[in-house]
């Protein structure tokens, strides 16, 4: 069986699920950056560390962002990966959210992923007040976060409004014969002046 979009376009799923995890790593980088300088701004005691540490704390527990600031490997690294994965698998859902609504042209994917970002916001803020995370990750500052995801959305929104059109099958056979013709009347052209 095979899924189209809301335009019954055929995508190359996984061409895009592997856009969207590409977009999606490297908006959690950006994202990453935001939070490392921002985290200290908002909460004394933290430093460049914090963040990390405190993301890993959802899989190591609390003692992981104890103390907040400073380096510690096993909760960095994890830390690290953690986001990486999350961002990830939000890249990945992001681009299917493209696909499927057929989303084209610069200004609309990004946007779109400003929303998302918003999305993303209220979902990880929820899932944070159910007290999945532990308590260390209830200290993260809503601004940290917000930010964070608004830039991971808009990002990712950036990165994917070029390659979302090339996993559209109909849509790059539609631009393959377009070419084509235009190849054959130019050289109809060229045959009628020689």
């Amino acid at each position: 069986m095979e899924i189209t979009n809301v335009r019954d376009h055929r995508i190359r799923w996984r061409m895009l699920f592997a856009s969207g995890v590409v977009a999606g790593l490297a908006s959690a980088v950006v994202m990453l950056a935001i939070a490392t300088v921002s985290y200290p701004v908002f909460t004394d005691g933290a430093d460049g560390w914090t963040f990390l540490k405190v993301v890993s704390s959802a899989v190591l527990g609390d003692d992981a962002a104890t103390p907040l600031a400073g380096f510690d490997a096993l909760p960095v690294v994890v830390g690290l990966l953690l986001h990486l994965l999350i961002g990830a698998c939000a890249g990945a859902s992001y681009a299917g959210l493209v696909a499927m609504f057929d989303l084209e042209g610069w200004t609309p994917v990004a946007l779109f992923g400003l929303l998302y970002g918003a999305m993303l916001f209220v979902w990880s803020t929820a899932l944070i007040g159910v007290g999945l995370g532990g308590t260390a990750i209830e200290g993260l500052p809503l601004i940290v976060m917000f930010w964070g995801n608004m830039i991971f959305g808009l990002t990712s929104g950036i990165l994917l409004a070029t390659w979302a059109d090339r996993a559209d099958m109909d849509q790059v056979e539609s631009e393959r014969v377009t070419l084509f013709e235009g190849d054959v009347d130019r050289a109809l052209t060229r045959r009628a002046i020689h």
